[in-house]
């Protein structure tokens, strides 16, 4: 029989194990051990010790009357050998309530919610089983037994359990109706059948609801390094994850601790940034960074979070505060190179908003106008002039400046081309021979610090990545110790081109010198994406450390015979590192001592997709 009649001091690790034949999801948080409005009455609900004095129905009992939660236990254990299940569930519930970290608790609950639905099953009662079945995935997700059983119940009630698209369907309905507990055990189900980003999101988004803000947070960080097809979805869930640091960064200072909060704020930032990279008019993100870098410049004024409140602003359209957050920069450094490429990024901002003020727009204008009259070779800084002045309405000043701007290279942003298409130039124009980037005679950027007419000498397209010179630079700053130093001018290279995948690739290596494997692990990830030739060993490797202790708590579990044990540690391993073969492979041998083929296959294809690749 499946649940076994536990009692507290003679339950041994061997029974347990045959109890379940389960797959291993990774454990929720226990708070989502008792409620949701389509489970049973909560244990500590009126009449939940009904039967502590001979109840359950007139049937004498042996045990004392409970008055803590192995007492309870023990009774539910007497209910359920009467095959009082109803009883012995809130019995146990409140045994698990009043110790809620007991695994042998959980496993009780667990059972006798999945004898209770075999009951109901064997009379046809098929939604009232599928309740107790999930109540039993709830209280142990391991219980591989329940979810078979569930899916025959979906099947008798003329569904496809198989079906993806079926199970998350019923948990949306779920959701929707604020019966978080049943939406969690479908979600993990999905999760299972596609393992990308957005289904764990989903789950994340489910727990987050219920108040289970930390299992919510480990299914993000698990979401984002899952494949998306939808990147407005991936961005929502870097949102999210943005706003649970922001949420702890919080407690934290209201509990005083200053370091931690900071730490918590500044990868807020960093999630919140990249959902912005992701969609730039995403304005949760937005104005969650704006919240973020407040409350970073409150804690400490200093020039890194000035800039960072800069850029939140800048971002929104807030321009006026964007200039005075970089105002406050330029007081604390004014010869600092990261201003420069922040001031260069406003006046961008600024002549390509259509909504920006006409004074603010002037006033960018005439910087413009000053640095070109100091170096008036900056395609760039030309390009910006240009979009100004054909903000304003000056076209001819415009095509000028876009003129000389593509003499000098053609490609340095992607919108000079149609700027002057827009204009009625053309195509751009081309140096004798056919090759772009001439200026006629007579065409030059006369009023912006270029005569008319003056010889210009075609430079290379911009490259999409570092120079050589500043890769060595910043890899010079890593072996020398500097790791925060490499780690700004690598999130500023990553800001400005999220496609560099050698930046990629050195920012995980400076995560990996401070520790942070699992952030090191999301940016190689992205290297790799990326197709940085060095990615993919420096993420098997750093995938590998994180891994050790799952990977000798499941071998150590296995030593012990205790396989279900094993397979959650070897589950574990795998959703944290999904390329690394090992993992998979252990989890199928786990899989198939427990009997469960269906499972082990799965795992097996996965084993033989990466050793292809």
């Amino acid at each position: 029989m499946v649940f076994h009649l536990l009692s507290l001091d003679t339950a041994a690790p061997a029974s347990r194990q045959r109890l379940l034949a389960s797959t291993a999801f990774v454990l929720v948080s226990l708070s989502c051990a008792i409620s949701d409005s389509n489970f049973s009455q909560p244990a500590h609900a009126k009449g939940a010790r009904r039967a502590a004095s001979g109840g359950g129905g007139g049937v004498m009992l042996k045990s004392p009357n409970p008055t803590n939660p192995i007492e309870h236990n023990n009774r539910a254990v007497e209910l359920g050998s009467l095959g009082l299940w109803a009883d012995a569930i809130r019995e146990h519930e409140i045994a698990l309530e009043g110790d809620p970290y007991r695994e042998d608790f959980k496993q009780n609950l667990s059972g006798a919610c999945l004898r209770f639905g075999d009951s109901l099953a064997s009379k046809k009662k098929y939604y009232e089983a599928m309740v107790q079945y999930r109540k039993a995935l709830v209280a142990d997700p391991a219980n591989a037994v329940a979810d078979r059983n569930l899916d025959e119940c979906l099947k008798a009630t003329g569904k496809n359990p198989d079906d993806a698209k079926v199970r998350h369907s019923i948990a949306e309905t779920a959701e929707t109706e604020g019966r978080f507990k049943t939406a969690q055990v479908e979600y993990r189900k999905v999760t299972r059948m596609t393992d990308d980003g957005a289904s764990h999101a989903d789950l994340a988004r489910s727990l987050r609801k219920d108040g289970q803000d930390v299992p919510a947070f480990e299914e993000m960080k698990i979401a984002i390094n899952k494949p998306w097809k939808d990147k407005n979805e991936q961005a929502a869930c870097h949102s999210q994850l943005g706003d649970v640091l922001w949420q702890y960064a919080k407690s934290a200072r209201d509990r005083g601790d200053k370091v931690a909060g900071m730490k918590r704020l500044q990868n807020a930032a960093v999630c919140y940034r990249r959902a912005v990279t992701l969609n730039p008019a995403y304005s949760d993100a937005i104005q969650g960074l704006k919240e973020v870098a407040r409350e970073a410049v409150s804690i400490n004024p200093s020039f890194d979070n000035h800039l960072m409140l800069a850029g939140a602003y800048q971002l929104s359209g807030d321009f006026e505060h964007a200039k005075m957050e970089y105002e406050e920069c330029w007081k604390k450094g004014p010869t600092s190179p990261a201003l420069a490429k922040a001031r260069r990024s406003y006046h961008m901002a600024v002549v390509t908003n259509p909504t920006t003020p006409p004074a603010v727009l002037n006033t960018t204008l005439l910087k413009v106008e000053d640095s070109l009259k100091q170096n008036n070779d900056d395609p760039e800084m030309l390009y910006i002039y240009g979009r100004g002045k054909e903000a304003q309405g000056d076209k001819d000043t415009a095509m000028r400046a876009y003129r000389a701007a593509a003499a000098k290279n053609p490609l340095v942003v992607p919108d000079l081309a149609q700027g002057i298409s827009r204009l009625g130039g053309g195509p751009p124009p081309t140096i004798a021979g056919g090759a772009p980037g001439a200026v006629p005679a007579g065409s030059g950027t006369a009023g912006v610090g270029m005569p008319a007419g003056a010889p210009v000498v075609p430079q290379a397209p911009a490259a999409k990545t570092l120079s050589p010179t500043r890769f060595a630079a910043i890899e010079g700053k890593i072996r020398s110790g500097d790791v925060d130093g490499a780690m700004k001018d690598l999130m500023d290279a990553t800001d400005k081109d999220p496609s560099d995948g050698k930046a990629w690739l050195l920012l995980g290596r400076c995560y990996e010198k401070k520790g942070d494997l699992d952030q090191a692990s999301a940016t190689y990830r992205q290297a790799n994406n990326l197709k940085d030739p060095e990615a993919k060993d420096a993420l098997r490797q750093v995938d590998t450390s994180r891994i050790q202790k799952l990977k000798q708590e499941a071998e150590k579990q296995e030593a012990e015979n205790n396989f279900v044990a094993a397979a959650s540690s070897w589950k574990d391993a795998a959703t944290i590192a999904p390329s690394l073969i090992l993992p998979h492979k252990k989890l199928s041998e786990m899989l198939i001592k427990m009997g469960d083929q269906k499972e082990a296959d799965k795992e097996l294809k996965k084993v033989k997709d990466l050793e292809k690749e």
